[in-house]
């Protein structure tokens, strides 16, 4: 689990929570990061899952995999929305009004063929992120989902040989299958920052390509720590919209609720 503040956020795998190995943290700027490997099996399914112990200001939250972004929810604030939950899982993407399709782990495929040689960003490559965003809502309408955002689909990836990235895995999405569009709170809001606010991020290998580089035995270090923890903090305050829940248990499936209808950026 990768954790910084009152944020957390973990993946599981047939019901287990994988472990979360050598993390790291660190702030920039207006984003407060925290960094972690786990390892990954392939044709194995996964969740991502995130938790806000506080709830004191609505957060949009977008999940991107391999540099691909695959999923975007709303977090309402506790203040205004006292029985929303504080825990979502997302495990697929929608491919239209009634389809979806899970995240799979799965192996990379190596060829010789040169029109392979800068196919693949190596900087985004065996990455999951979540970035939290704060949110100024305008408007929040209970409806049935309005399926607008189309998700650019990971292929199967093809990486030449000489890219030293045999037997490493990607994500790809499994079999489509049927999933009618659920009700949920359509939100119109706008970003608060330029960049996210709380950022974590999943480095997967196989297990064994973890063991040969020494990361599952490394010592791990907390990145739940006094400084970053006094740091949110103080800028919570700041925002104004402070005021501290107790933890709740409820648990948000990932049908997309709390969608955001229009979310306005910072120019």
């Amino acid at each position: 689990m990768l954790q910084i503040g009152p944020y957390s956020a973990w993946l599981v795998v047939d019901g287990a929570r994988l472990e979360t190995h050598s993390t790291v943290a660190y702030h920039n700027r207006i984003t407060t990061s925290a960094v972690g490997w786990v390892s990954s099996e392939a044709g194995k399914k996964f969740s991502v899952l995130w938790h806000n112990a506080v709830r004191d200001i609505a957060l949009e939250a977008v999940v991107s995999i391999d540099g691909i972004e695959c999923n975007r929810h709303i977090m309402l604030d506790a203040f205004e929305f006292p029985d929303k939950a504080d825990t979502v899982r997302v495990s697929y993407t929608r491919t239209s009004e009634y389809t979806r399709r899970d995240f799979l782990f799965s192996v990379v495929q190596v060829t010789d063929d040169d029109e392979y040689l800068s196919t693949v960003d190596h900087s985004k490559f065996g990455t999951i992120t979540l970035d939290l965003w704060r949110l100024q809502v305008k408007r929040v309408a209970r409806q049935t989902l309005v399926h607008e955002h189309q998700y650019r689909l990971p292929e199967p990836q093809v990486v030449h040989e000489r890219s030293k990235m045999g037997g490493r895995h990607h994500v790809k999405f499994g079999e489509e299958y049927q999933s009618p569009l659920p009700t949920v709170d359509m939100v119109d809001a706008r970003r608060m920052d330029r960049d996210p606010y709380v950022s974590f991020t999943f480095k997967y290998r196989p297990q064994d390509m973890l063991r040969a580089q020494g990361v599952i035995e490394r010592q791990t270090k907390p990145c739940y720590n006094g400084t970053i923890q006094h740091h949110l903090i103080h800028r919570r305050v700041r925002v104004g919209r402070c005021g501290e829940q107790e933890p709740r248990s409820r648990c948000q499936k990932s049908e997309h609720e709390r969608t955001v209808v229009k979310t306005e950026r910072e120019p």
